[in-house]
């Protein structure tokens, strides 16, 4: 699920930030790095489910222009004096194409890197007429489970190792200062204090 990528992207960033700069992701930061993390999926599902082009995961899914999109990135944001910004943006968007990867891999035991290879090859991921359809079709299924599982008792080791790195990322997130929401909540604050 794309939520997962963000995550994914978060927990890598963060742990990198401290170790090599001993400093917590920034709120821009932080925001970048879902941003690449998502990116790949916000361009490819609308292209193929709304206007069956390509497929679900060619264009933004190929190292043919994610590792140059994100070189970019990295190089305009060092030109500005803010190079954590384009690597935040480079981190979330390149760790979300072995992520795509990884589930078929631990199912089958096959790594399929064909989907990264567009237009080279065909890619991946199926054409519909419908965004918002298809993706109901995806994430309802998928939540609907999830919530069954866990009511029954029944979790899975795919779903204690979902949960687990869940917990830890919302762990990570505190102990960063909850970027985003802390200044969101700094925000609204001061905007209220102005009101009065």
């Amino acid at each position: 699920m794309p939520w997962t990528h963000a995550v994914v992207g978060y927990i890598a960033f963060s742990l990198t930030s401290h170790a090599l700069a001993r400093a917590a992701p920034s709120t821009r930061e932080t925001a970048l790095v879902a941003f690449g993390a998502l990116l790949p999926d916000l361009v490819d599902k609308p292209l193929a489910w709304q206007f069956g082009l390509f497929g679900g995961r060619t264009l933004a899914h190929s190292v043919f222009v994610a590792v140059p999109l994100s070189a970019a990135a990295v190089a305009a944001a060092a030109r500005r004096g803010r190079p954590r910004l384009g690597l935040a943006f480079a981190t979330g968007y390149l760790l979300h194409l072995p992520g795509d990867l990884l589930p078929e891999f631990l199912d089958t035991g096959r790594l399929e890197i064909s989907t990264l290879l567009w237009p080279v090859t065909e890619g991946g991921g199926g054409r519909s007429d419908s965004f918002v359809r298809e993706f109901m079709s995806n994430v309802g299924p998928y939540v609907q489970d999830i919530g069954a599982t866990i009511l029954a008792g029944e979790l899975s080791g795919q779903l204690l190792a979902l949960l687990s790195l869940w917990g830890l990322t919302f762990a990570l997130w505190v102990y960063d200062g909850m970027p985003v929401f802390r200044d969101g909540y700094d925000w609204l604050r001061r905007t209220v204090a102005q009101q009065r």
